[in-house]
């Protein structure tokens, strides 16, 4: 049995709700889902410039999930870039 989930702090303003290729209908792309905290961690490592401890202080986790879900994030992010998907962004992070 895994354990629960920690509640995460989470506070970016997500401007879209999609990000996609130029010129191709979001119908006939495969899509990424990035999921709210992976959004907030993209925003807060690489935005913000925080240290991964601060910014896992932040958000109320540990350093080794803010750092996971960096990678996590980074990865579909690149996925997305290089081989012309679309990426879904989440629709319920708002700004506190």
């Amino acid at each position: 049995m895994s354990r629960p989930k920690k509640c995460r702090h989470l506070s970016s303003c997500v401007p879209c709700s999609l990000f996609k290729p130029n010129g191709i209908p979001s119908s006939e792309l495969e899509k990424i889902q990035l999921e709210a905290d992976e959004f907030e961690a993209l925003n807060l490592g690489d935005v913000q410039k925080l240290s991964q401890l601060d910014a896992a202080a932040s958000m109320g986790i540990s350093r080794q999930t803010f750092g996971y879900l960096l990678a996590s994030a980074r990865r579909k992010v690149a996925t997305a870039v290089t081989q012309g998907q679309a990426l879904l962004l989440p629709l319920n992070v708002k700004k506190d």
